[in-house]
């Protein structure tokens, strides 16, 4: 893996900027002085609720201290406590230490991936009016010059499902998502069918001068054929065309074959991976 960016501001600006990008109708982002807190009224799911970038006291006590303050208020809100770290430059250097020892639990874990070189991803969007031979198609919503397949949404379900290994029974959830993402200012879906059927997708958010892209995934059996990069680097020119300074996303710190396929397109890993930290 080439060597990771080391920029703490840079770290903190991302972080933030994918909560942002995260914010809904009724979802808020609250400043807390040494971090910010996502909250959403509405839904307890712990991925809505978290506190991010944490900087506290160094010092065991006044560190401690301030914990307890936090985790009494995820215990006001009805939530669990939900703690995303730095990627570099957590105050204290430690904090994913101190938090498993006072019985947080590391649920998961995420690569930050920054943008560094337009260049290849341009290459990539160039190609697609000849891609597959005029068998491929790309959907974009909202798509307001055109009138879409009412159906989209269950596609774009489907490919999240499969490409992500969801439980069936989660397609509703995932379906309702990208409507609501699709409703949202800034925000669009890119749905790749070949012949007419739906195999990849991407997710952009810009919010300000920045995009954060997710949900980007190819469906099992359609692997291996160039439609991740594609649906990628479609997302970033649509990022640059937007104004966006920064474009970012986040890799599964497991999945090294996606880590790589970005490297390839121009984006480079910030820090360390990122724990999700939840005290069940």
């Amino acid at each position: 893996m080439a060597e990771s960016l080391r920029d703490p501001a840079l770290a903190q600006r991302l972080l933030l900027h994918e909560a942002r990008a995260q914010q809904s109708l009724g979802r808020e982002l609250r400043d807390l002085g040494d971090g910010w807190l996502l909250h959403d009224p509405a839904d307890p799911e712990p991925f809505w609720n978290r506190l991010i970038a944490p900087r506290w006291p160094v010092p065991q006590r006044e560190f401690e201290r301030r914990l307890d303050e936090v985790i009494t208020l995820f215990s006001t809100l009805g939530r669990l406590a939900h703690i995303r770290p730095l990627p570099v430059g957590s105050r204290p250097p430690d904090l994913d230490a101190r938090l498993v020892a006072a019985g947080f639990e590391r649920i998961g874990a995420d690569r930050r991936m920054v943008l560094v070189d337009r260049a290849p991803c341009l290459r990539v969007a160039a190609t697609v009016a000849t891609a597959v031979n005029g068998r491929l198609t790309i959907d974009r919503h909202p798509d307001r010059s055109r009138s879409t397949r009412d159906s989209w949404a269950a596609d774009a379900a489907l490919v999240l499902g499969e490409a992500f290994d969801v439980d069936p029974l989660r397609r509703i959830a995932l379906e309702t998502d990208v409507l609501a993402c699709a409703a949202r200012r800034g925000c669009a879906v890119l749905l790749l069918r070949e012949d007419g059927i739906p195999v990849a997708m991407a997710r952009r958010a810009t919010v300000g001068s920045g995009s954060y892209l997710s949900s980007i995934g190819t469906r099992p059996l359609w692997r291996g054929r160039g439609y991740g990069a594609l649906a990628t680097a479609l997302a970033v020119r649509e990022a640059i065309e937007a104004g966006s300074q920064l474009v970012h996303l986040a890799v599964d710190v497991a999945n090294d074959r996606a880590r790589r396929l970005y490297e390839s397109l121009g984006f480079a890993v910030l820090g360390e991976p990122v724990a999700d930290l939840l005290l069940r």
